[in-house]
């Protein structure tokens, strides 16, 4: 615990970078549910010509004054047609969840990158002020073999990692909240 502390003191430079993508990762896994809720109404009002379409129920809220989330809600205006504004949800949906998904990406990669290089250079300058007496027990080939590899892996944890972490993690979350809100008896 103390190592994972120690480790954790290197991202509070990096901390704002962090909290956005942690942001728009649980962005991502709320746009993942909602193309989820788009296919009820893809069944019950586009490919069903005799359905009423002045209201396009997604989800029923068990709490708060507005119980049903409609479609119409959330696609502008102007847009009548039911297959018109369940393409526009699912095509803006999934253009603003690549758009999540590169940026949430692009900076946990950006704080994970940043804080190796801070790890490392830190680590070089204290292998640097060793004595002469700890490099002739430790040969520098096996020094500079372990500091690469074993900054290397927490580079990949911290980026690559993590940035797949929060992605599955919120759309799991957000997926079980829809599961949940759906079909409480059968959750």
């Amino acid at each position: 615990m103390k190592q994972l502390m120690r480790l954790l003191s290197y991202i509070r430079p990096y901390s704002l970078q962090f909290s956005i993508s942690v942001v728009l990762m649980a962005a991502v896994g709320a746009l993942d549910a909602f193309r989820l809720l788009l296919i009820g109404p893809i069944f019950s009002s586009v490919l069903n010509p005799g359905s009423r379409t002045d209201a396009i129920p997604l989800l029923e809220l068990p709490w708060g004054a507005h119980k049903v989330i409609d479609l119409h809600q959330l696609v502008p205006k102007y847009s009548h047609n039911v297959l018109n504004v369940v393409a526009i949800a699912l095509v803006g949906a999934t253009i603003i969840k690549g758009i999540c998904d590169y940026l949430g990406t692009y900076l946990v990669n950006y704080a994970g990158y940043g804080l190796t290089t801070d790890l490392r250079n830190g680590l070089y300058k204290r292998v640097l002020a060793r004595s002469i007496s700890f490099f002739s027990r430790y040969p520098t080939g096996t020094l500079i073999s372990t500091i690469v590899n074993d900054v290397e892996k927490v580079q990949f944890a911290l980026s690559t990692v993590m940035a797949e972490f929060l992605q599955q993690f919120f759309t799991f979350l957000f997926i079980a909240l829809v599961v949940v809100l759906k079909g409480r008896k059968m959750a």
